[in-house]
């Protein structure tokens, strides 16, 4: 498999780098060894190579007193290494020094296990990075990937365990149920083009708005968080994230998506390493069951124009392509298109599409008056959120089915594709007529 490959094996191949990179399993670092056998491997690991390599390589006063923050790092370290090798994946972690503080043992203790693991040829590491993304507008961070080598299995190996009798020598970790007040992030406004905004205090004991919103969250978690509901990654729960929560006039719409808590696996961002088309829903597909089953995709086609056209009160044309344009290729109409609204201004993207731009406002003539319309790309964001949730409410409490939002996308179980397509349209019928009171209801193009 993809990210079965060893480091050696991976050395030049950057699209194999990419696969195992995306099918990583995130670390959990709760699990435990349970069984003497897997605890006689943790000793060996920490008296004949960690021990070891600390007094001969870090020139510092050893104290007795390490091995135990050395175990604490390791036994959780070994379980989530091992359990990701079992199913044919690396594991990821992220390894700056803030967070590795975080973590059993601290810093030091893993930073030492690590150095000590890779030097004794136990353990694989593939570097992570930092990627610049929108003209240096945003940097893509990937996390550092592990790999037990075929030195570890077979020293596993001596110690009586196997990656097929796993479960009978770890107990492997748990994901924890998100603390409420994760499942609402405000952001204050972007004050740099790099790096996230701050993340502002919330009191949801008096912001009632904000405590409906993570009540509902709250309900979703427990729902998709169920046994077998969600397999194939490391799930961690939904949030929803608003921002410029910090400038007037905010209450609590403008943006408000949903995305994977931190800490798991970031399955909406799977598929980001390869520039071939699709790469990211195809990287899904392989990863991810739904309800025990294989997953299809059901997207909105050009969602925020379907939404703009119904805030507008224009009917909206579904029986041809939204991004249709004769003599212009698809993709690069849609790349204006998303540009525009992004920016809530047709003339962005400047000469290489002025004739895509002339034919667009002819068939949208409303898009020529973009910055007037009073309309952002947060409050498209926004709606459409709105939408994603109201469809997913009608498929937990309706239908009793699993999915995973994907911004403008659905996942569900090959068999229930039917069954989303419906709701989305429900969704934007009940949003557009129940929720805003529109006489117009755009009907969307569901793929």
């Amino acid at each position: 498999m993809h990210s079965s490959m060893a480091l050696e094996v991976l050395k030049g191949n950057h699209e194999a780098k990419s696969e195992a990179r995306t099918f990583a399993r995130s670390m959990l670092l709760n699990g435990a060894p349970t069984s003497p056998e897997a605890k006689a491997l943790v000793d060996a690991i920490i008296n004949t190579v960690i021990v070891p390599y600390r007094q001969a390589n870090e020139q510092k006063q050893f104290r007795p007193s390490m091995v135990a923050k050395f175990r604490e790092a390791l036994e959780p370290f070994l379980t989530d290494l091992l359990a990701a090798a079992k199913d044919d994946r690396w594991s990821t972690l992220a390894s700056n020094t803030n967070a590795l503080w975080t973590y059993p043992g601290g810093a030091n203790a893993i930073n030492t296990m690590r150095a000590a693991m890779a030097a004794a040829g136990l353990l694989d590491e593939l570097k992570g990075y930092y990627q610049e993304m929108f003209n240096g507008q945003a940097r893509k961070a990937r996390r550092q990937c592990f790999r037990p080598t075929r030195r570890l299995l077979a020293m596993a190996s001596d110690h009586g365990i196997s990656l097929q009798d796993f479960s009978l020598h770890f107990r492997p970790g748990k994901v924890k149920t998100p603390a409420r007040p994760d499942v609402v992030v405000a952001r204050a406004a972007k004050t740099t083009k790099k790096g996230p905004a701050k993340a502002l205090t919330l009191n949801l004991d008096e912001d009632l708005k904000a405590a409906a919103i993570a009540a509902f969250m709250e309900r979703l978690n427990s729902y998709l968080m169920a046994e077998g509901r969600i397999s194939g990654i490391v799930f961690t729960g939904l949030r929803r994230v608003f921002v410029d929560a910090d400038q007037r006039g905010f209450d609590w719409q403008w943006h408000g998506r949903f995305y994977s808590i931190p800490g798991g696996d970031s399955y909406e961002s799977m598929g980001d390493g390869s520039k071939a088309k699709g790469s990211g829903k195809r990287a899904r597909a392989q990863a991810i069951r739904i309800d025990g089953q294989e997953i299809a995709e059901v997207d909105i086609s050009a969602s925020h124009l379907t939404i703009l056209h119904g805030l507008l009160d224009l009917p909206f044309d579904t029986s041809r392509d939204p991004y249709d344009l004769p003599g212009f290729d698809r993709n690069e109409v849609k790349n204006w298109l998303t540009t525009a609204l992004g920016a809530s201004d047709a003339s962005m993207g400047g000469p290489r599409y002025t004739k895509i731009r002339a034919a667009g406002i002819e068939r949208y003539p409303f898009l020529a008056n973009l910055p007037n319309l009073g309309v952002t790309s947060h409050d498209l964001a926004y709606h459409e959120a709105e939408i994603m949730q109201l469809a997913m409410a009608d498929l937990m409490d309706n239908h009793g089915i699993g999915f995973l939002p994907v911004h403008d996308a659905l996942m569900v179980a090959q068999g229930n594709k039917a069954v989303a397509i419906e709701a989305l349209r429900g969704a934007f019928k009940k949003h557009f007529r129940g929720t805003l009171g529109k006489d117009v209801v755009p009907i969307p193009r569901v793929n």
